[in-house]
């Protein structure tokens, strides 16, 4: 009976011991995320004169690149398969299964959530087409010296069949406006959908957070 009291004894002890260190970790992810979010890049100054116009979009928790279609390379532009009367198209890069079993934030399940936060899992890449600017996007100028970096990340962030070409997912999208593509990489708690948005706007050395999973952590540095 003592033996056994002993046992009980013990797995309660690391049962405490794993849930602490759970917390732990929960905590220090959460502080360096925000503490991170806060902290600036220090991209060089740039001389180039900024005539173009890209902007940001938050859903509350994701943040999409929208770029005007016409900045687009044409063969590009082509294999997305974009509606006639687009004018600008959105970006957005994330979690395969999450993006496509999470078209509302009302249908997240704790099992999505989880597969996609602590297991590998594959991406996608979700573009929007608009037929015009909407009031509530950020704007953001660039030049043709940031633009080209930032455009060839995005380019680069789509998966390619053995032809070269863009592969197109059998799924129809949350409406007639939108389509999605397989990408590249795999997410994870350190590459969530606004750090992939994040080194975008590095690789375009425009200010921005030192890292940051949270949509709050992108818009902060947008003067």
């Amino acid at each position: 009976m003592a033996s056994k009291r002993s046992f009980l004894q013990k797995v309660l002890f690391l049962l405490k011991i794993s849930i602490l260190t759970l917390f732990s970790v929960i905590i220090l992810y959460f502080t360096f995320a925000i503490l991170f979010s806060f902290l600036p890049t220090h991209p060089p100054d740039k001389k180039c004169v900024t005539e173009k116009e890209i902007f940001l979009n938050t859903n509350g928790v994701h943040v999409d690149l929208i770029i005007p279609i016409d900045y687009l390379d044409s063969s590009f532009r082509k294999q997305l398969d974009s509606m006639p009367a687009t004018q600008y198209v959105a970006f957005g890069w994330g979690d395969r299964n999450f993006y496509l079993k999470t078209p509302e934030w009302s249908d997240l399940t704790f099992r999505v959530a989880f597969k996609a936060l602590f297991l590998k899992s594959s991406t996608a890449m979700h573009v929007t087409f608009y037929s015009r600017k909407v009031d509530s996007w950020k704007l953001l100028p660039l030049c043709d010296e940031q633009l080209m970096p930032l455009i060839d990340y995005i380019n680069n962030s789509f998966a390619e069949d053995e032809n070269g070409k863009l592969v197109k997912m059998d799924f129809e999208g949350y409406n007639q406006f939108d389509s999605f593509f397989d990408a590249k990489g795999s997410f994870s708690l350190f590459k969530t959908c606004n750090v992939w948005v994040n080194r975008a706007l590095k690789k375009a050395e425009i200010r921005t957070a030192v890292w940051t999973p949270f949509d709050f952590g992108v818009l902060y540095h947008i003067k």
